[in-house]
């Protein structure tokens, strides 16, 4: 008995190109909306499949971007280039031009975050500021820095550091220029201009005369070293932090003899005073006198500023509930640092509500970023933690709690927050990740890979965006940037628990993506005769072609003229003119030109960047042109005799495309869409909407066909109906 014959009838194609090794995995539901093989093709909403959009040139620059909109209704392009920054309209004129202390090979490390009038830059030096003024829109960059209070004192964090434990500090004086000394090695040359406190007290390092021994100028006055008498001095011993009773003096123990406790006080200049009662932690007793020494006590209450040249500075920035986040330290891989809310400069570490906070992972991980959302995430080395923010634990110094959601090595690329929670790479660089949301007390956020079957699409990611939907394009888009210089587009499926992913490649170069909101930007790099320029890309659904720019057909009209000025006259009186387009960055590049749906193939711009012989037309685009192709999936089969298929080689006996707004393309080695008899060819190939249909000669195990593009033009697939028999 001959075997049925086998009817595949696809209508989505959301779930892109399927591993090799999976394309057998028949029990899959996956399977059953995946490709073989697709380039520069895209799934729509609706789940079909179109071709990709082209991307128009923005502007020329060699580096990464982002977007910055420091005030309603004004935003702009923020370019990091080797050695300085530019920022540009968003259309792509430049506004200014600023040096900046980064070289090429810090580009990809960059990490910068937008906040008000401001934008902040991590990376492997100081934090630099990109500010712009309002009204008077004047831009700088300056090195951060943490304000300083009414009493001149620096509002940043502060840290005693493990190396240093039980190492003493003394002082040669309480105000103005000193020295100050360690009893074990402590400082470094790049210790001049850092703070240190001494019993909680402020000074500057101006000068470092050794390991052990600095110049300072005193911020704050510092403690003086009181001889203190009391009754006994049985219990009180060296290092002990002790207090008074009545004045709440606070203090260090420097020295004890038989009669006296020597304490140097912390923070507060309160003087203890007779009468009271000297506190400690195995002592007390009562105060008989009290003595201010002419010398100065060394102390172990001493610490000096966590974020400095020397200790080093963040490698990554965010924002969330109007705070400032430093993350990535190298000086205390587990740390994040959070800003006083509403105040990105005011880094001083308090126990009130809104004030700056210091905490730390208890966990051995280096955090790379802090992204927030409904609560916030850690994205560490070795898994991502999320702080629960809600009005009974609000993010404020005491309430940060970090709970594990994820374990496994990630990667140091910067994630990025979406609707369902966040995404982000992990240590491979080949797997995208996705937290989200469950709805759930016990557990309220959950782990998922989200490109389990499409890993060979992805090879050392570099950087990551997600956008939404537009009007063009009225679907969420997740953009994953390889190292090769291609990339990879993800689309999200409300209908699935899955994301589908197509992998785009052209002429150009991908360095890099942003993308905000709908708007999606592409920093490039092509290269023309053996030079390789940089430039900004978006993508455009009305284009055909990358790198591209629109022309008026004819933007300069001139005349030939005598030696003497006048016009080179024709026989009927007119002019002989001149017509032409002057292309700027295309000049001496051979380029596509498209134009209200022609296709005039490839021509060559004269060094000069003047092209003509397109003035009939009112706009002509010019750009590098790239090719479509998709193989679709015949490997699932229905219950019954037809799964007897798998065992026979197969042919496909017919295969009906059914497209929308199409124009010519390739399905085997047949041509469909192009001009039939009798059309105008005068006018563009028509974008089409029908059934074409196709039928394959030989047989295989494995039926392959290639549908592709033939000229730049429109394709949009919405259903493949394909009979297969043996």
């Amino acid at each position: 008995m001959s075997l049925q014959e086998q009817t595949i009838r696809q209508r989505d194609f959301s779930s892109g190109e399927i591993h090799p090794d999976a394309i057998r995995r028949d029990d899959l539901e996956v399977l059953k909306s995946s490709v073989r093989y697709a380039r520069n093709v895209v799934s729509t909403h609706t789940g079909g499949l179109m071709r990709r959009p082209g991307r128009r040139l923005l502007f020329e620059d060699y580096g990464i971007a982002g977007d910055f909109k420091p005030f309603d209704d004004v935003a702009y392009k923020v370019v990091f280039i080797p050695g300085g920054v530019k920022i540009r309209t968003t259309t792509g004129a430049l506004v200014a031009s600023l040096s900046a202390p980064w070289g090429e090979d810090d580009l990809d490390s960059l990490v910068f975050e937008p906040m008000d009038n401001e934008m902040f830059v991590a990376w492997n030096g100081q934090t630099q500021v990109i500010k712009v003024t309002e009204g008077a829109l004047v831009w700088s960059i300056t090195p951060f820095s943490f304000e300083t209070g009414l009493s001149g004192a620096f509002r940043m964090p502060f840290y005693r550091f493990e190396s240093t434990r039980n190492i003493t500090m003394k002082p040669t004086n309480v105000w103005g220029v000193i020295q100050v000394s360690f009893s074990a090695p402590v400082l470094s040359p790049q210790h001049v201009n850092t703070i240190f406190r001494y019993g909680g007290r402020q000074i500057k390092i101006t000068a470092v005369l050794s390991s052990t021994l600095a110049t300072a100028v005193v911020i704050e006055e510092l403690s003086k070293t009181f001889a203190i008498q009391v009754a006994s001095t049985a219990g009180f011993s060296i290092g002990q932090v002790v207090t008074t009773d009545t004045t709440n003096a606070k203090g260090e123990v420097v020295g004890v003899d038989a009669t006296n406790v020597y304490m140097v006080g912390i923070e507060k200049l309160t003087t203890p005073v007779t009468g009271e009662t000297l506190v400690g932690p195995t002592a007390s007793s009562k105060i008989s006198a009290v003595v201010v020494t002419s010398s100065f006590g060394a102390v172990v209450q001493w610490d000096e500023q966590f974020i400095s040249t020397y200790r080093g500075w963040p490698r990554s920035v965010s924002k969330d509930r109007q705070r400032l986040i430093m993350t990535n330290f190298r000086q205390k891989k587990n740390a994040i640092m959070w800003m006083a809310t509403g105040n990105n400069r005011d880094g001083s570490i308090g126990a009130d509500p809104d004030n700056a906070m210091l905490e730390f992972i208890s966990a051995e991980c280096q955090v790379f970023h802090v992204v927030g959302g409904y609560d916030e995430f850690a994205v560490t080395d070795r898994g991502v933690f999320y702080i629960p923010v809600s009005v009974g634990t609000p993010l404020q110094p005491g309430s940060v709690e970090f709970r594990p959601v994820f374990s496994s090595e990630i990667s140091d690329v910067r994630p990025i927050e979406v609707t369902e929670g966040l995404i982000f790479v992990d240590k491979s660089s080949t797997g995208i990740y996705a937290i989200s949301a469950t709805g759930q007390t016990a557990r309220p956020y959950l782990a998922s890979e989200i490109n389990r079957f499409h890993r060979h699409l992805f090879s050392e990611v570099k950087s990551i965006a997600a956008t939404s939907g537009s009007k063009e394009f009225p679907t969420r888009q997740i953009y994953a940037v390889n190292s090769d210089g291609t990339y990879v587009t993800g689309q999200f499926n409300p209908d699935k628990d899955y994301v589908g992913w197509l992998k785009q490649e052209g002429v150009g170069r991908v360095l890099s993506v942003s993308g905000t909101y709908s708007s999606v930007m592409f920093m490039s790099a092509y290269t023309f005769d053996g030079v390789e320029f940089g430039v900004a890309e978006e993508v455009d659904y009305d284009l055909l072609l990358d790198c591209a720019q629109t022309f008026a057909g004819s933007d300069f009209d001139n005349f030939l003229a005598l030696d003497d000025g006048s016009p080179l006259l024709l026989n009927d009186g007119s002019t002989l003119t001149l017509n032409g387009i002057v292309t700027g960055f295309f000049a001496g590049k051979m380029v596509s030109v498209t134009s209200e749906g022609f296709y005039f193939g490839t021509v060559e711009v004269p060094e000069s960047g003047v092209i003509s012989g397109f003035d009939d037309y009112p706009e002509i685009t010019l750009g590098i042109d790239f090719a479509w192709s998709l193989h679709p999936l015949f490997t699932h089969f229905d219950d019954g005799q037809p799964v007897g298929q798998g065992e026979q080689k197969r042919k496909i006996a017919k295969m009906l495309l059914t497209v929308h707004g199409t124009q010519e393309f390739f399905c085997g080695n047949r041509i469909f869409g192009s001009y039939r008899g009798g059309e105008d060819m005068s006018q563009p190939i028509p974008k089409r909407e029908g059934t074409y249909r196709y039928r394959e000669i030989g047989r295989s195990y494995d039926p392959d066909v290639e549908i592709g593009s033939t000229v730049p033009g429109t394709f949009n697939l919405i259903e493949l109906f394909t009979r297969i028999t043996v």
